[in-house]
Parts: structure tokens; sequence; C-alpha cells
């Protein structure tokens, strides 16, 4: 039989071979994470057992030169050596996720504890850790289970327990799962594996469809409840409510909804829905209280939320955010500006450009033309202008209008200079006409604002929810703004009122949503050319949750099979186009005002035409032949 001695060496031998196995086959497969290996000792004996088992472990995984160490405070840059590390958030968004503490009694667990309670600790809950236990006393299973207990209260699952067995020195590795059949949040002890061989040899694993040391806990939840708190927010978020049997799963749709249901599926959970009634995303008051959706999980009475929740820092330290799953740019909705004059409705369809290189075609048009009539001979004139075109200005200016070349000309080069002209006035002909006709039949449309710059300058007042306020008071630090935690009230004083002093930036489906629920009666919003910033949107989770890595790896499967695309396009075309399909059926009626341009052409042509007439007459004189003379010129040279 071993003596005490014998068998504390016998310990140290097995506890130490485990410890290096697990170093050098799990920390170290991944050199970006640092590997911390703490003590929590509470008697002296104790202290220095723990630190022949470090001293040999560290000895001998640095052997393997597959993994560095470095004494707390050390640092691979030396450069930033004096500078204090930034603590990690509340949410463990930062911090370490790999370490070996060693423990001898539930007291020193307690101090642990503490360590991992504090607001900024250094390790996240969500981590990978293990426990060297080497307490001696009696019953020691019970003080493993109540320190799972105490583990799953804080939301840390991912932790393996070495255990010395007393009768023939093996090492036994103890883990817990929260999720079993008919069982929800358990912290029963599941003896997972045993070392039993010596240095670098394979643990043995006791069930044998187990193939990772730190086993996936979170792959079949096996019907367990997670609370999850939302509220109607289309199209991200739909809530049935039929007076149909559905379970909470089943009501919600939408983009988000059908994501999260599809997680429910995949890890087999069950979703106890909490609407949130007063569309409350929640904020940070100053005095460190939370309201809304977020005080409910930062309270711990939900597990998940989500409608539309943009990524920022205030609540990524409040809450534990996944993966953005998708992203939306912001737009800025801005007044919709004066209603467009009948002239304005004329010249609109072509722009500022467009009108310039027109009229420079025809200044070199007539120009050319007139050149011709005044210093060209018979023969250059039938090669450019064609035979027999005595009018070639009003043929010219004819062909733009859409009207026929009664004498074509039969030199190929005249001929392809006709050609060009006709394809340039088909296409400016028809752009013109198709949209002026979409000008004309909408008698809401209006001349809006097209730069930020013009925003700026007329210092409208930027209605924001809070959410929005750090991104632009940073973005924009020279705009005036208001709060407001609901943004429908400003949205449909911008639609009403044609001279309202104000602008709300707004995800661009919201804006789809609102002119969609306006109906093709009124006016749609105005909004800005240009998107202003693009925002991520992501799932929130309670602080240190330890959904987070499963949902992060089930977002990124999903994205990678195109899924989230497919929601997306499924219930972003209901929004965004049958209101543009209804409109182009049922146009509006043309008024006098509409077409007020047209008639006020046709009154200049008119009056024009009516003072030809009467020069006309008066050059049949024959006293006025001065005026004959200019009338004979004008129609032999200007037409």
């Amino acid at each position: 039989m071993l003596g005490t001695e014998s068998l504390q060496t016998v310990y140290n031998m097995s506890m130490m071979y485990a410890m290096v196995w697990t170093i050098n086959r799990h920390y170290a497969s991944d050199s970006s994470n640092p590997l911390t290996i703490a003590q929590f000792a509470t008697w002296e004996t104790s202290r220095s057992y723990h630190n022949d088992l470090i001293d040999a472990a560290l000895q001998l995984a640095s052997g393997a030169a597959r993994i560095k160490f470095l004494t707390e405070g050390e640092r691979l840059d030396e450069s930033h050596a004096d500078e204090e590390p930034e603590p990690a958030p509340l949410s463990g968004l930062n911090g370490r996720d790999t370490a070996i503490w060693l423990l001898d009694s539930l007291r020193a667990y307690k101090r642990l504890e503490r360590h991992l309670l504090l607001p900024r600790s250094w390790y996240k809950r969500n981590g990978f850790y293990c426990i060297v236990y080497t307490g001696a006393e009696r019953g020691r299973i019970q003080t493993i289970k109540e320190i799972f207990r105490r583990l799953l209260d804080i939301y840390v699952i991912n932790v393996n327990v070495f255990l010395v067995e007393r009768l023939n020195g093996t090492v036994q590795v103890f883990n817990y799962y929260p999720y079993q059949p008919h069982r929800c949040q358990s912290h029963q002890p599941v003896h997972y594996a045993t070392f039993e061989g010596s240095l670098g040899t394979d643990p043995t694993l006791h069930a044998p469809y187990r193939w990772r040391f730190f086993d996936t806990k979170l792959d079949d939840m096996h019907g367990c409840e997670l609370i999850t708190v939302t509220f109607e927010h289309r199209p991200f978020v739909m809530i049935d409510r039929s007076p149909t049997e559905l379970t909470d799963g089943e009501r919600l749709h939408g983009i988000e909804g059908m994501i999260f249901r599809l997680m429910a599926e995949r890890m087999n959970f069950t979703i106890k829905l909490i609407e949130q009634v007063d569309h409350d995303r929640g904020v940070v008051l100053p005095n460190g209280t939370t309201t809304g959706a977020m005080s409910k999980i930062v309270g711990g009475s939900a597990n998940i939320t989500f409608a539309c929740f943009m990524y920022n820092k205030e609540r990524s330290e409040n809450m534990l955010p996944s993966i953005s799953y998708t992203s939306f740019p912001i737009v800025l909705c801005v007044p919709g500006g004066q209603p467009m004059s009948p002239l304005q409705r004329l010249i609109n369809p072509l722009g500022d450009k467009t009108w310039m290189c027109l009229l420079i075609c025809l200044a070199l048009g007539f120009g050319i033309i007139a050149a011709m009539r005044l210093y060209g001979t018979r023969r250059q004139r039938d090669f450019v202008l064609g035979e027999s075109n005595r009018v070639a200005c009003l043929v010219f200016w004819m062909t733009l209008l859409g009207g026929l070349h009664m004498q074509p000309p039969r030199r190929n080069f005249a001929r392809y200079l006709l050609t060009l002209w006709l394809l340039l006035a088909l296409v400016l002909r028809a752009a013109y006409t198709g949209e002026m006709y979409l000008l004309l039949q909408d008698g809401r449309v209006r001349e809006p604002l097209t730069t930020l710059a013009e925003v700026l300058a007329k210092q409208y007042m930027f209605h924001l929810i809070p959410a929005m306020q750090p991104l632009f008071r940073d973005l924009l630090p020279v705009m005036h703004y208001k709060l407001e935690d609901f943004y429908e009230r400003s949205l449909v004083r911008l639609r009403d009122d044609e001279h309202a002093q104000i602008v709300v930036p707004l995800i661009e489906p919201s804006v789809a949503i609102f002119n969609l629920n306006s109906g093709v009666e009124r006016p749609g919003l105005t909004v800005l050319p240009q998107p202003l910033v693009t925002a991520p949107l992501t799932i929130y989770m309670r602080p240190h949750s330890f959904l987070k890595q499963r949902m992060d790896s089930l977002i990124i499967n999903m994205m990678s099979s195109g899924l989230v695309q497919r929601y997306r396009h499924m219930y972003l075309d209901r929004i965004e186009f049958p209101g543009r399909r209804k409109r182009s059926k049922e146009p509006t009626k043309l008024s006098l005002w509409q077409l007020g341009g047209v008639l006020a052409s046709y009154l200049m042509l008119l009056l024009l035409a009516t003072l030809i007439f009467l020069l006309e007459i008066a050059a049949a004189a024959p006293e006025r032949r001065r005026l004959r003379r200019l009338m004979d010129a004008a129609n032999r040279y200007v037409a």
C-alpha cells in the first residue's frame, strides 16, 4: 500500500499529465487566445501543491513548443507595456475566454466567483475553462454539484472539473448539461472522461458519440423554454394575432422572426413570447437604470430580444449582441418641398446637362444649315443637306418633334447625318415623353432637397430616436436635434406639412412600411438620394449569455446558405412594390394645373403665329417692299 507521500506523488503526476494534455490539445490549438492559470488556495499546503502542479505543467507544455507562457503583467508588444488594459464591458463582450483555475475547497470557489461577478471581470462567462479541484474533504461530488449550480446561475456552462480518484490516482473529468431530456436548468455532475494513461495519452470519453473535450451543450436543448421579449415592427417582426391556437413560436413572422424560429428548430427550444406593448427597446437613464425591453434582459426576466435592434455601444455594454445577421442603410427623410409648377414639369424630364447637350446640338445644326445657305455652293448643300431640301431648318426642327422628312436625301453622307440625328431625336423624345407622362399623371410630385449640405444649410431640426443619438452626434456635430421615443408623429408631419422644418433619419425598410400604411392616396416620404450610414442589425441576449457561440454559428450558416437573403426578399418585396404597382394602374386625372405648362407653351406659339400672320399680310402691301424682302429672306434661309 502506498504511503501518503507516494500517493501525493501519484496524484501530482496524474493531474500534471491531465493539465499538460489539456493545454497542448485544446488551449494551444488557437494561438490568439491567451491562457490564464490561476490558483485560489485556502490553505498554505494547498498553495504549495498548486505551485508544484503549475511549475511542472508549464515546464512540460513549454517543451512541446506549441504555446508561449507569460507571467501576469507581461505583454507581447513592449511598446504598450506602460498602458493599463481596458476593462471588459458588462456584457462580457471582451475579456479572456480560456483559463485553468486551481481550487481546494468551496470557499476557494467563492473567491473565484467574486472575481467572475465583478462588473469589469477579466473573464468571459461564456468562455472555456478547466477547474483543477484538489480538495480532500468527504463528499467532494456534492461540492462539485454545488459549484456547478452556482456556475449555472452566472451562465458559465463550458467548465470541466478535474478530480483525482483516491483509490487509483486516475483523474476523472466532470461537467454538466443544463438542458437534458425532461429536465431544464440541470446542474447534475456528469462523469465525462477519465485520464488514466501516461503523458500525452488521450482521455477516455465515456459517451461514444462525444469527440470534443469541451462538448457542445446547446445542440439540443430538448424543448426547454427561452423567454423572448419583442414587439411588432414590420418587416422585421410580425406577430400573428389570429384566433387560431398557435404556439408563441408559430406566431412569429418577419425577417427576424423567421431567423429566430429557425434557430429554435435547430437548437430544439420552445419560445415563450413577451410582447413589449409600448414598443420601447430601452435606454440607459442617467441614474444607471434601464427601460423597455433592455430592462427585461438586464433584469433577467427574458433571455432574448430582437426588433430591428441597431448595434451601438450603449446596448452592447448592457446586453450581449450576436453577430450582425444583416444591415440596412439609414436614410434621411426630409420635407417634400413645394409642388412643381407647370413649367417645371416640362423642364424636369431632362436634366440640366441633357438640356445643355440638346441646345448645343440644335445650335450646331442650325449653324451648319445657315452656313450652307449663306456661303455654300449648290453641290455642297446637296452633299450635306440633301437634294431639293429647301426648308432644311423646318425639317430639322420637325424631325426633332417626331415629324416626317418628306424628301429624304439620296447621297450617302447626307443620309448618314440624317440617321444620326433621327436616332438622337428618337432617344431624347422617348425619354422626355416617358418621364413627362409620369410627372403629369402624379399631381403630388414635389421638388425635394437633394443633398445633406442643403439640409444643414437650412438648419432643420433632426428628430432622433435615442439609439441614433450617439451616432449622429459624432457624425454631424453641427446639427440641431431633438430626441423622440417614437418617430411616427414626426413622419406624419413630414408627409402632410409642406413647410415642415424637421428631418428624420430612419432605416430604409421603415420608410417603405410607412408609405405602404399611408396608402396610395397620400404622398410618400421624401428621402435624400444618398443614404447616410449603414446600420448593422443584431439579436441581443442577456449579459454573459452562453447562447452566443451557438447562435452566432447558426447565423453564419444561415447567411452562407442564403436563408437570410431569402427572408429579406420575402418580406421586403411585399412592402416595396405593391404601392408602386397600384399607383401605375390608377393614375390621377389630368387637371388644368398639371397641363398648364403645355397650355402656356401653346398660347405663346399661337401668339407668335398670329404675329407672323400679321407680318405676312403687311408684307403683301405694295408699299412695304423692305418688309417683304425681310420676310422672303426669313422664308428662304431660316426655314
